[in-house]
């Protein structure tokens, strides 16, 4: 066999191993992507937080950066960066923008579905939809107008056609304007979602409920709602992770004030990070921030489950 032959045999059975090895870990040539975006914007973000929550890195003493404090910075975060009133803060604003846009969402939901007729369906579903293209700051300054004491037309409308005096919402209620306005403008992705599952419901699990003589309150306490658990589950799951992580509305609306009324623990991040410049401490908040996080949804994954959603 000449050496031309030998070449190309050679070559041809490389060709052919490179395939194989291609075919085989073909699954992981695809993932590989993904890992390497992961590992990019998660990973090592993640591991570099936490390097920064155990080292002095305060801007102001940049001779002391780097240096290892230890647990220094969680135990300045819990003492004197007011943690623990940004978090009772951050609870109350989760639970009730969810509370609230849970039950409305799922009102929404039922009174578009038992619609009969499908342009005003299709009408209903597109007018619900709109205030979620809102974007967070621009709606942050709508509702910064919209409320003024002076301007706005909600203590307008209030004074005038009300016998109550208006009150100045950012001033005397923050918090519970927040929520309010958070409801309105994400209240459509849980119709979006609860109007999907209703629609999924079999006709007949609900006519069979009719015929035994089951009210209304009862078809959707005992059919309904049990069979669009897994919806349901995922749908505040989602919505409660995406709470956790307001910041913009918030922050353009009120900075966190009036005081400390309405600063939400991803507000104090930014706080201590860039107005105190005090990173070690921001980077101790936010590590104690996703423990808390990942450990409140893998309890509620834990006791609620995934039970019949990929069914």
């Amino acid at each position: 066999m000449s050496t031309q032959e030998q070449t190309k045999t050679a070559r041809g059975i490389s060709l052919r191993r490179a395939r194989e090895l291609w075919n085989e870990y073909l699954p992981y040539w695809f993932m590989t992507p993904m890992v390497l975006v992961m590992l990019l914007i998660t990973i090592f973000p993640g591991v570099y937080d936490l390097y920064m929550s155990l080292v002095a890195y305060e801007l102001t003493s940049p001779s002391t950066i780097g240096t290892f404090v230890g647990l220094s910075n969680y135990e300045t975060a819990f003492t004197s960066a007011g943690v623990v009133h940004s978090f009772v803060i951050t609870i109350a604003f989760v639970g009730g923008a969810l509370a609230l846009e849970t039950i409305i969402g799922f009102i929404l939901a039922a009174l578009v579905a038992g619609v009969k007729s499908d342009r005003m369906q299709k009408f209903y579903r597109i007018a619900f939809i709109l205030p979620m293209a809102v974007a967070p700051v621009s709606l942050a300054t709508i509702f910064r107008i919209m409320l003024n004491a002076e301007v706005g037309v909600v203590p307008y409308l209030i004074q005038t056609t009300t016998p109550f005096t208006a009150p100045n919402f950012l001033a005397e209620i923050p918090l519970l304007t927040v929520i309010l306005i958070d409801t309105w403008n994400w209240t459509p992705f849980m119709f979006i979602i609860f109007y999907a599952g209703l629609s999924s419901v079999p006709d007949t699990l609900v006519e069979a409920a009719k015929v035994d003589g089951a009210p209304m309150w009862r078809r959707y306490v005992h059919v309904i709602l049990p069979y669009m658990k897994p919806v349901v589950f995922v749908a505040t799951l989602i919505r409660l992770i995406d709470l956790f992580r307001t910041f913009g509305m918030v922050f353009s609306l009120t900075r966190g004030g009036p005081g400390t009324a309405t600063q939400l623990v991803s507000i104090n991040i930014f706080e201590q990070g860039f107005r105190f410049v005090n990173l070690g401490v921001a980077s101790a908040i936010a590590i104690v921030y996703l423990v808390v996080i990942v450990a409140l949804c893998n309890v509620l994954i834990a006791k609620v489950g995934f039970e019949g959603v990929w069914d």
